[in-house]
């Protein structure tokens, strides 16, 4: 039977390091972020969860990072129709105003007021762990972090000069998730004319799903 797994987001290296280290001696499987993902398992090809799998039992995230904070990732992953349940869900921070507080509490998800005992955060994974059916399995790991993003981009084919148009909806070290409306063939390279966090300028396109008439989601690998 498989372990218990659970992602912990925080910028904090040493906060991230101490609670790794904390709940791995429960014999989890404990997978650690510095930056807010929405799903550091399957990405975000699209705005609903399609998968079968869940990335991960239990979420616990600092409020405070950069890009988005915790609450606003926990409120697009249950945007998107997130399989974790919200209960294994919980949100840390050391300066928490009634507004967000308010949003934690119709999340659903646990809050912990930084400084918190570790015995807090113990009898909180007991009681997650009790809602958890380790007989389901949970998705494999990416090699990369995604990171989400909505950033319009103009790009060509390399046997083209005409520039067409494209939304990235998130990218890796190596790659990038593109909405265009283009026909594409797996394969075909494309040079990218506008700055992207990951540097990505020329991109061969590696996967290809017509979501709708003149409507395509594409995989691309960074060249």
């Amino acid at each position: 039977m498989r372990k218990l797994r659970v992602n912990i987001f925080d910028d904090d290296v040493s906060n991230l390091k101490l609670l790794k280290m904390f709940i791995s001696m429960r014999d989890y499987e404990v997978l650690t972020f510095d930056n807010p993902v929405i799903c550091p398992i399957y990405g975000a090809h699209a705005d609903k969860c399609d998968n079968l799998k869940q990335c991960a039992d239990i979420i616990i995230t600092d409020n405070q990072m950069p890009k988005m904070t915790g609450i606003e990732m926990l409120l697009q992953q249950a945007q998107r129709g997130c399989r974790v349940d919200i209960r294994n869900k919980a949100v840390m921070s050391a300066d928490l105003d009634n507004e967000k507080q308010k949003t934690v509490d119709s999340l659903g998800c646990a809050f912990f007021s930084k400084p918190f005992k570790l015995s807090e955060l113990s009898a909180w994974l007991d009681d997650c762990e009790k809602r958890i059916d380790l007989s389901k399995p949970v998705g494999i790991i990416r090699k990369e972090n995604r990171y989400p993003a909505n950033i319009d981009i103009m790009y060509t084919y390399n046997t083209e000069e005409k520039i067409y148009k494209g939304t990235v909806l998130n990218f890796s070290g190596s790659g990038l998730c593109l909405k265009m409306h283009t026909p594409f063939i797996e394969g075909q390279s494309i040079v990218i004319k506008t700055e992207l966090p990951n540097n990505c300028t020329n991109a061969s396109i590696r996967w290809i799903n017509e979501m709708k008439a003149d409507f395509y989601m594409t995989g691309l690998s960074c060249c």
